[in-house]
């Protein structure tokens, strides 16, 4: 029987050398493994929730990060994998960003919500 697992991203790895955050790409390889997965955004991943952000044609040292950081099609592609992608609504307003400059289908969460949102899994994945 497949597992449930929440893979929740507090902290960001974008801008260092890597070109994708880790915990996000191996989120996207739970279904392949046939687990089912629910990503939920926290504290400062929130931001990765933000429509239109492009990371390319960034340079570090002066010299540029390939492929770049593709932040929004990263988070659209776990959407369309069928993996729900939830935010924590407290952490959006603490950092003036409204649903509005969200990417589609991301689902807003309260924390007062968070308890029983989490007791529904299998596992909790904490990056």
């Amino acid at each position: 029987m497949p597992k449930k697992i929440l893979s929740v991203l507090s902290h960001t790895e974008y801008g260092n050398l890597e070109d994708s955050d880790i915990g996000l790409f191996a989120s996207a390889f739970a279904p392949v493994a046939g687990q089912q997965m629910t990503l939920l955004l926290a504290e400062e991943a929130v931001n990765y929730a933000v429509r239109g952000q492009d990371g390319t044609g960034i340079k570090i040292a002066g010299a540029m990060v390939q492929p770049g950081f593709l932040i929004e099609t990263d988070l659209v592609s776990v959407g369309q994998a069928n993996i729900p992608v939830h935010v924590i609504q407290e952490d959006l307003a603490e950092r003036g960003i409204k649903q509005e400059d969200l990417v589609s289908g991301v689902k807003l969460l309260s924390r007062k919500e968070l308890g029983r949102f989490v007791d529904q899994f299998d596992t909790v994945w904490n990056w």
